[in-house]
C-alpha cells in the first residue's frame, strides 16, 4: 500500500489510521512531496504525544527509525534529537536515530512502552530473546492468553555478550512501540547471583528477577553421610543467618507437616483418589536441607534488603528459583526454604522448586502469599481450580536456532560460516561447560551441499551444542575488534524482519491456546 498527494498532515494522519486497522503491520510507503524520496512507515504504532506531535516507528534509507511528525517550534522536536528529513504541508518530519536516549524517552512519554513489575492476572509466561529481535512474534502469538513478560535476559550471558542489558531492554521497547502493543509487560533478568547482578539490571530498568544459587552442585550434599552433614553444620554462615543450629534444627525435626487434602489429583483426567498428604522428615532430611539451603536463604534475603533499601519492593517481582540447579526441590525442601524465608520476613513473589508435583502446588497452597514457576508446557497442564495459584510458565528462548533456519534459506555461505567457526570454538569451549558431547557428535558442513544444508539442525544434540558454542561464537572478534559473525548475523535478521518473524510464529503458535487444543 502506497499513501501519496495528502493534503496536510491531519490526512496523512487520517490514512496512516486507516491502515492500521487492518491485521498486518507491514510497512507501508508514503511518497513526500516536492521529490523528498519515500518513507516507510509501521501504522500500528502511530501514537499522539502529550506533548504534541505524531511519533512513528518506520524505515528511511532502509534504516529503522522513531520519526516525529509536527510542527517545527514544538519543544518535543527538541527533546528528541535527530534531523529534519523532509517538510510536509503544515508540518517537518523528524528522523532520529535509536540510540539509548531516545528509548529512554519513549518509555517516559509514552509508559505504555515500559515495561512494570506487577501482573494483572493469575497466569504470566516469560520468553527468552538474546537476539533481541523476537518481541513482534511473541506479541503476536501470546497477546491477550496471559501476562507477558518479555526479554527473559540471563546476566551471565550478557556479560559474556558484553552487551548492555540497557540495550536488550531497548530491544523490546521498540518492538512494543513499533507493534503499538499496549497490553503491558515486564522484563525479567534471570541467574541473578548476587546483589551487584540485581542493581545492576534493576538499574536498567529490569522489574521481574529470577534468583539463582550461586552454588553449581547445589544437591550432591544428599548423597552425604550423616556425620559429613553435621560437620558442614560448622561451615554454614549462622551470624547472617541470624540463627543458631539447634534451633533451626528443632524447628523441623520429627514435625508433621499436613497438607490440604484433595479431593483428586491435580492433574487433569486422574481420578485417583489419594490418601491424606503429610511431610515427616527425617534427621537426615533435615541436615541436608539446611546444608543445600543455607547459603541461598542469605543470598535471598540479601536481594530482598536491596529491593527494600532502594524503596521499590512493592513495584518488582523477585522470584526464588532451583530451575537450573540441575535437580528438583523434595516438597519438605521447598517448605523448608519458603518458611526460613518468611521468618527472616522475605516473601518471594514467586517460587521455582524445579518440575511442579501436586505436592508442591499443595505447599504453595498451604502458605499462601507465591506463585509457583515452571515450564509453560507443564504450568498449562498443571493449574487445577481446586488449588487457584498464581503461575509464571518459562519458555525456551529459540532465538538462535531460528536464526540459523532463515540464514541457511537466505544465505547458505553465511550459514556455513557461522556452524563451522561454532564447532571449531566447541573444542575449545566444550570441556569447560557441564555437556558431555564430544566434537565427533557434531557434523560437519562439508558433508551436507547447498540444497539439504537445513538438516543439519535437525540432527541429534543440536541445541546442546548451539547453547555452548554459539555464545562464545558472537564474542568472537576480527583484528580490527569487530564483532564480525554478530554483525553479520544481526544484519540479516534487520534485513529479513518478516522471514525470521514468520518462523519464530510459526513455533510460537504451538504453544498457544489454539495450538495446544489442536494437538
Amino acid at each position: 500500500m502506497t499513501i501519496s498527494e495528502f493534503s496536510n498532515r491531519r490526512d496523512l494522519f487520517n490514512r496512516l489510521e486507516k491502515a492500521a486497522k487492518g491485521k498486518a503491520n507491514k510497512p507501508l510507503t508514503v511518497i513526500l512531496p516536492d521529490g523528498q524520496g519515500e518513507w516507510e512507515v509501521y501504522p500500528k504504532s502511530i501514537r499522539k504525544s502529550a506533548r504534541g506531535g505524531l511519533f512513528v516507528a518506520g524505515n528511511y534509507n532502509r534504516r529503522n527509525a522513531l520519526f516525529i511528525v509536527g510542527d517545527a517550534g514544538l519543544k518535543v522536536m527538541e527533546r528528541y534529537a535527530g534531523r529534519k528529513i523532509a517538510r510536509i504541508p503544515d508540518a517537518i518530519i523528524k528522523k532520529c536515530r535509536l540510540t539509548r536516549n531516545i528509548m529512554r524517552q519513549l518509555r517516559e512519554d509514552f509508559p505504555h512502552c515500559a515495561p512494570t513489575g506487577r501482573q494483572n492476572g493469575n497466569l504470566s509466561i516469560a520468553f527468552g530473546d538474546v537476539l533481541g529481535m523476537a518481541g513482534k512474534a511473541q506479541m503476536l502469538a501470546f497477546s491477550g492468553t496471559a501476562d507477558l513478560i518479555f526479554s527473559r535476559q540471563c546476566v551471565h550471558q550478557l556479560s559474556r555478550l558484553e552487551l548492555d542489558p540497557e540495550d536488550a531492554l531497548d530491544a523490546v521497547t521498540w518492538s512494543v512501540f513499533q507493534e503499538g502493543y499496549d497490553g503491558g509487560y515486564a522484563a525479567e533478568a534471570c541467574q541473578v547471583t548476587t546483589p551487584e547482578d540485581l542493581e545492576k539490571m534493576l538499574d536498567a530498568g529490569f522489574t521481574r528477577f529470577s534468583v539463582e544459587p550461586a552454588n553449581p552442585c547445589l544437591f550432591s550434599l544428599r548423597e552425604e553421610s550423616k556425620r559429613n552433614l553435621l560437620e558442614r553444620m560448622f561451615q554454614l554462615p549462622w551470624i547472617e543467618l541470624r540463627d543458631k543450629f539447634e534451633l533451626m534444627f528443632n524447628r523441623y525435626i520429627n514435625r508433621r507437616i499436613d497438607l490440604p487434602e484433595p479431593e483428586k489429583a491435580a492433574w487433569p483426567g486422574d481420578e485417583t483418589e489419594r490418601d491424606p498428604l503429610v511431610i515427616i522428615p527425617s534427621e537426615k532430611e533435615v541436615l541436608a536441607a539446611m546444608g543445600i539451603y543455607a547459603e541461598t536463604i542469605c543470598q535471598v534475603t540479601a536481594m530482598e534488603q536491596v529491593l527494600v533499601r532502594r524503596k521499590c519492593r512493592s513495584k518488582v517481582t523477585l522470584e526464588v528459583s532451583f530451575s537450573r540447579a540441575g535437580g528438583n526441590l523434595t516438597p519438605f525442601e521447598h517448605f523448608f526454604v519458603i518458611n526460613e524465608l518468611f521468618r527472616r520476613d522475605v516473601h518471594p513473589d514467586y517460587f521455582a522448586p524445579g518440575e511442579i508435583t501436586l505436592e508442591h502446588q499443595l505447599v504453595a497452597w498451604l502458605n499462601k502469599g507465591y506463585g509457583l514457576t515452571g515450564e509453560a508446557g507443564q504450568v498449562l497442564d498443571t493449574i487445577h481450580e481446586e488449588f487457584p495459584l498464581t503461575m509464571h510458565g518459562i519458555y525456551p528462548d529459540i532465538s538462535y536456532r531460528t536464526a540459523l533456519h532463515c540464514i541457511v534459506q537466505k544465505k547458505p555461505d553465511l550459514f556455513r560460516k557461522i556452524w563451522e567457526t561454532s564447532r571449531n570454538r566447541f573444542q575449545d569451549v566444550g570441556g569447560e561447560s557441564l555437556t558431555s558431547l564430544k566434537i565427533h557428535h557434531i557434523p560437519s558442513v562439508k558433508d551436507y551441499s547447498d540444497h539439504n544444508l537445513a538438516e543439519i539442525l535437525e540432527t541429534p544434540n543440536t541445541d546442546d551444542f548451539l547453547k555452548v558454542s554459539l555464545l562464545v561464537v558472537m564474542t568472537d572478534r576480527d583484528e580490527t575488534g569487530n564483532r564480525y559473525l554478530r554483525q553479520k548475523l544481526m544484519a540479516f535478521l534487520q534485513a529479513h524482519e518478516m522471514l525470521y518473524t514468520e518462523a519464530l510464529l510459526e513455533t510460537y503458535r504451538l504453544w498457544t491456546g489454539e495450538g495446544r487444543e489442536e494437538e
